[in-house]
């Protein structure tokens, strides 16, 4: 699995026509009111985002970046470059500041613009029965997964292969002191996989991580439903 910024993506060729981007959104807040191109002279589609399970799959033909605005205001609020060799593809939109003008200047300042990771999701990058992290807790963070022992890196952590019902501890080391930060335990059904993301903690001074735990089928099998 890759998962990348879009500041950090240079500028590609256009995707081959027989080649169309597959891609689904998620925020830890569901975001409104957002749209993207599908295509070059085509109308703006809107984007549904769930709470606890990733999109629908949305279908994107042409060249990058591919463009999201708000459907309100029509003012463009992200950008993403998705690699060639992505052909599916999990974004993950994260609010920041400050707000952008909407595109006719008649009203005030107040849509929000959007940082996005990229995240290569295809079946063959990580398969049923398998969990992945992305740690964006700020936290260092260890423990155990599934009976065996984990160190959790920033940014996205390689899938393992876990059973249907797995224990998840993870606890933060702080000045010496040794804190829970997470447990739970996985229940995946058959051909399920899941991903487990970590934000910062909801309290200053604590070290209890806010998580999303996004659980589907990976593509080519039935389509996500949300958990």
């Amino acid at each position: 699995m890759a998962l990348v910024f879009a500041s950090a993506l240079p500028a590609q060729i256009p995707r081959p026509p027989d080649q169309p981007l597959h891609f689904s959104v998620f925020s830890a807040q569901p975001i409104a009111g957002l749209s993207y191109l599908p295509r070059p002279n085509t109308a703006a589609a809107k984007l549904i985002f769930y709470p606890t399970a990733r999109s629908p799959r949305y279908d994107y033909r042409g060249a990058m970046p591919v463009r999201f605005v708000d459907s309100g205001s029509g003012a463009v609020v992200a950008e993403v470059t998705v690699p060639l060799e992505f052909s599916n593809a999990l974004l993950l939109f994260s609010p920041i500041g400050p707000p952008v003008a909407s595109s006719t200047g008649a009203k005030p300042a107040t849509t929000l613009k959007y940082r996005v990771a990229v995240l290569d999701d295809g079946g063959g990058r990580q398969p049923a029965g398998s969990l992945a992290i992305i740690n964006f807790s700020g936290l260092a963070l260890n423990g155990i997964v599934d009976g065996k022992d984990v160190t959790l890196k920033d940014g996205l952590n390689a899938a393992q292969t876990v059973a249907r019902s797995a224990k998840i501890l993870l606890r933060a080391s702080v000045k010496g002191r040794i804190y829970q930060a997470y447990a739970e335990t996985l229940q995946l059904k058959k051909n399920e996989r899941a991903l487990l993301i970590l934000f910062p903690p909801f309290y200053r001074g604590s070290f209890e991580v806010q998580s999303r735990l996004l659980v589907d089928e990976p593509p080519g099998a039935a389509a996500p439903s949300p958990h």
